[in-house]
């Protein structure tokens, strides 16, 4: 399946944008990380705090796309569009994080939970000195760094190779690609709207495959199906199963 593919292509444009004005780095991720883990979760308070990115008050956009053509990932690569987390004085920083996965085996009938699966792999990462908390929407994170953690050069290539190996834990997640923007507000708050259509076509996905009623006059994700092919053909797939 391939819902996301033009997304992909437009977060390489943004991608391509960026690098000409913000300071851009790419890092190969690494499967044996040298980070401690942190147990069940790392609690970061107040006293211990060094960094937050994407709290209240600051910017943050989170979201994920995955597609079958797993071509379009680079797979191990870390982006990162700004400062890293030992290059700045500041005690906040805005956050930008973008997930791309090259998935197998994606079809009609598993798509939605699959896609769910990968969703909620990011809670289950553990880092000593990272803390990831409620955000005020759900495009949103917020993360706490401590100091300790800081001192002992924390990076995104850490967080970042972590990630991918969480996510590379499922079966049918093949190849992954993560890139982080620390650069201004204005920066992160340009990759909202493609998080949005992010959602929609996921609530899409989830709509043709939780409702028996396929009147597209009633559907709010109409614009999207009528824009996306592959929304159409699991639309049609889904229809004639259900005559069946």
């Amino acid at each position: 399946m391939i819902i996301f593919n033009q997304l992909i292509h437009e977060i390489n444009t943004y991608k391509h944008k960026q690098q000409k004005s913000s300071p851009y780095r790419e890092f190969q991720a690494t499967t044996a990380i040298n980070w401690p883990a942190a147990g069940k979760r790392d609690i970061i308070l107040m006293p211990d705090l060094a960094l937050e990115l994407g709290s209240p008050g600051n910017a943050s956009v989170s979201f994920m796309v995955w597609t079958g053509e797993e071509s379009l990932i680079k797979d191990q690569r870390i982006t990162l569009l700004g400062p890293d987390l030992t290059e700045t004085s500041e005690k906040r920083m805005p956050f930008g994080k973008i997930v791309m996965a090259g998935v197998q085996g994606f079809d009609e009938t598993n798509a939605f939970d699959r896609n769910r699966a990968i969703c909620l792999k990011k809670f289950d990462l553990s880092l000593k000195g990272h803390m990831l908390r409620s955000a005020s929407h759900h495009m949103a994170e917020w993360h706490r760094i401590s100091k300790a953690a800081i001192k002992k050069g924390f990076s995104f290539n850490h967080l970042g190779s972590a990630m991918i190996n969480e996510y590379k834990k499922i079966d049918y997640v093949k190849s992954v690609e993560v890139m982080f923007v620390t650069s201004s507000d204005e920066d992160v708050t340009e990759l909202y709207d493609m998080g949005k259509r992010s959602a929609r076509m996921t609530g899409a996905l989830s709509k043709m495959v939780n409702e028996t009623s396929y009147d597209c006059s009633e559907c709010e994700y109409r614009d999207l199906c009528g824009e996306a092919l592959e929304l159409r053909k699991l639309r049609a797939k889904l229809t004639e199963r259900n005559r069946n």
